[in-house]
């Protein structure tokens, strides 16, 4: 069972107080990781709540992901705290429903600048540490989404921005392979969300009707595959997007 073990580990989830986030953050508890949860400043008395929850050591760091300064504050405190940093998830994202002839470059800023310029930022941030205090066996995961492979109608931003996620980890698997940095990428399909069945419910029955699982994904499903990659495992896997998606990528659409 050492193959799974990342007892002790330190990792960074970005955008830990979304859903997956959380589901993220007690996968990675319950397999014994020393946890760094980001969230926004309006969203850290609700990580605090959270954070109690959890069984393993871990610190909430606030900052804007949207902020180069931001992130250079944060992987400078998780230096002082944990001195590296074994395991980046990047997962913070943004997600608008905006049809193609309104979407303005604002819009289209806004959502790259969150999906996209930050896990770069943060990867060469993780580069960096790892440089000045090698960590042994490091590994960044990046939450892209199928829509990087399939786009849906009025989500061009969105699917440009997890298109060039993917494509962005193969570079980045590529650029730092030399340095032993292993990076992947997993796309979920549409996940079950608290609500999700009330707030969408066209969406969900159209998902569930053509999935061949026929059922929507279950966030701990993309978080168990997430551990996975970051694993021992996963020691000779670099490059990749792994779908969690019920099957959706055999499928012509939903």
């Amino acid at each position: 069972m050492d193959t799974w073990n990342v007892q002790g580990k330190s990792v960074l989830i970005t955008g830990a107080s979304g859903n997956l986030g959380k589901v993220l953050a007690g996968t990675l508890s319950k397999a014994g990781c020393r946890l760094v949860l980001q969230c926004r400043e309006e969203k850290k008395s609700k990580m605090l709540e959270f954070q109690r929850t959890l069984k393993c050591e871990s610190i909430i760091l606030v900052g804007d992901l949207s902020s180069p300064s931001d992130i250079t504050k944060i992987f400078s405190k998780i230096e002082k705290q944990y001195e590296t940093l074994d395991f980046l998830i990047n997962n913070a994202g943004m997600q608008g429903v905006v049809p193609f002839d309104k979407l303005d470059s604002k819009e289209w800023d806004t959502v790259l600048n969150v999906n996209i310029r930050s896990p770069h930022l943060c990867t060469i941030a993780f580069r960096l540490l790892h440089l000045k205090n090698p960590a042994q066996l490091p590994s960044i995961v990046n939450i892209a989404s199928i829509e990087g492979s399939i786009p849906a109608l009025s989500h061009a931003h969105y699917a440009a921005s997890k298109g060039g996620l993917i494509q962005y980890t193969m570079a980045a698997a590529l650029e730092l392979g030399g340095l032993g940095i292993r990076v992947n990428s997993v796309s979920p399909g549409l996940l079950n969300t608290p609500g999700i069945d009330l707030n969408w419910p066209d969406g969900v029955a159209r998902y569930t009707k053509s999935s061949p699982l026929s059922r929507l994904v279950d966030p701990v499903e993309v978080a168990n595959t997430v551990l996975f990659l970051l694993s021992p495992l996963a020691s000779g896997i670099t490059g990749i997007d792994l779908r969690v998606d019920t099957g959706m990528g055999v499928v012509q659409g939903y």
